[in-house]
């Protein structure tokens, strides 16, 4: 954790309260002019190095609640807040960009560009392993990455790992623990469909958002017909798998859909007849991503439940009644429907 987090960091239990720093271990880690303007002021930051705590504990100043560093995270669940699930995201790394999560990355965020992040502080609610993050960070933003999972925070740790720009905090969506109107961008890329109050989980976001900030999600359409039933029953057939179980279960499922989906979309998705046949077969647009990153995702995919399926305007309805303009949802259909949503808060 690097000590300019606690500029941002509020007291998820009481919600406002600041928090201070009790610092077991820490360690110096090499840092370089460019990561910084020649005028800015870093905390903990000397002329070649960033002071980086990796133990130590948060405390509230108003309520006194308590929270540890381990690992160089900061734990920010409140009390009686579970962990989120685990996740096959795991292992997930990568040392440098990778073309296709970078284009999935722009593709999931549209009409944001790489230079509507430059000198931003930004968001990535429901990190997972910090594939996102990783970009974000890579334009020019300073990003908080939160997720609940401990596995999925370990992950975006070692990927985000030596990005003086990037910061990781286990947390919950719906208690975040950071300052109300903080940021310029908030985004939640693909969380708001697997949490019990999407609406609700929508709001809490919109809290963290500046005024002329803004906020983008993207969520599952409505699913019909034989995707639908053959989703529900690789759900139900996968429900009461162990760990181990499901982790083998899905690499069977992805060794299929390498063979069967993405060998025939890679070679022939361009061409005029085939290409519009090969083109829905399923989860085609992850042909070109590791195998071990497609096991990953069908893992969670089966693991964490999906609570709901939107229409756009329902997103549309709820960035209208939480007072945004410049709203703009978009259709998004690849080999399902889903939308993407952004808006100006007010």
């Amino acid at each position: 954790m690097k000590l300019r987090l606690l500029d941002w960091l509020a007291c998820p239990t009481c919600g406002d309260g600041s928090l201070d720093i009790a610092v077991t271990r820490s360690e110096e880690r090499p840092a370089y002019t460019g990561h910084w303007e020649p005028s800015e002021e870093v905390p903990g930051r000397s002329a070649h190095s960033v002071t980086e705590v990796i133990e130590g504990r948060l405390r509230c100043r108003d309520c006194a609640a308590a929270f540890p560093i381990t690992e160089g995270i900061p734990r920010l669940l409140p009390e009686g807040v579970p962990a989120g699930p685990a996740t096959g995201h795991n292992w997930t790394e990568f040392a440098e960009a990778v073309p296709e999560f970078e284009q999935n990355f722009l593709d999931l965020l549209q009409p944001l560009r790489p230079d509507d992040f430059m000198g931003r502080l930004v968001l990535d609610a429901g990190c997972g392993f910090g594939r996102h993050a990783f970009f974000a960070a890579r334009y020019g933003a300073e990003v908080i990455a939160l997720d609940s999972s401990p596995q999925a925070v370990a992950s975006a740790a070692r990927n985000l790992e030596g990005n003086m720009r990037a910061h990781v905090v286990e947390g919950d969506i719906n208690r975040p623990p950071f300052k109300k109107n903080l940021f310029d961008i908030v985004y939640s890329l693909g969380v708001l469909h697997h949490v019990p109050d999407p609406r609700g989980s929508f709001l809490w976001l919109h809290q963290l958002v500046k005024p002329n900030g803004r906020l983008a999600v993207w969520l599952y359409g409505p699913r019909q017909g034989l995707i639908r039933i053959a989703t529900g029953a690789l759900r139900g057939a996968s429900a009461q798998m162990s760990p181990d179980q499901l982790h083998r279960f899905s690499q069977g499922l992805a060794a299929g859909l390498r063979v069967f989906s993405h060998t025939p979309h890679r070679f022939f998705g361009k061409l005029p007849v085939v290409g519009s046949v090969v083109n829905h077969l399923p989860v085609h647009d992850h042909s070109r991503w590791p195998f071990d990153v497609v096991v990953a995702d069908v893992y969670d995919r089966l693991r964490v439940p999906v609570t709901g399926y939107f229409t756009g305007e329902e997103i549309e309805t709820w960035y209208a009644e939480a007072g945004y303009s410049d709203i703009q949802v978009t259709r998004r259909v690849r080999n399902t429907e889903s939308f993407r949503g952004l808006g100006v808060r007010r």
